[in-house]
């Protein structure tokens, strides 16, 4: 299952930085693989790829990961979306 995540960072550089350090957080989402995203302003997207939407969401409202947000430069605007469904124009 897909999730994305989208946020207001400070700096989009740091975001970047500070995003590649919570492997480990990551991993308890049952996350495989995470894509990361930003425009020209200070607007970012996450992707995962997770096996356990329920524990991912879980964590996402732990604590822990609004300290790992903070240190990452989030300012706020955060959303998250489970993609539930897909298409395929043909």
């Amino acid at each position: 299952m897909l999730i994305a995540v989208r946020a207001e960072v400070e700096d989009v550089e740091v975001w970047r930085q500070g995003f590649k350090t919570h492997g480990e957080l990551f991993k308890r989402q049952g996350v495989s693989i995470a894509y990361m995203g930003s425009t020209q302003g200070n607007t970012v997207i996450s992707v995962f790829e997770t096996n356990d939407v329920d524990e991912f969401i879980r964590i996402f409202n732990d604590p822990a990961t609004a300290e790992a947000m903070a240190n990452d430069k989030i300012t706020g605007g955060v959303e998250l979306f489970v993609l539930d469904e897909s298409f395929c124009p043909q």
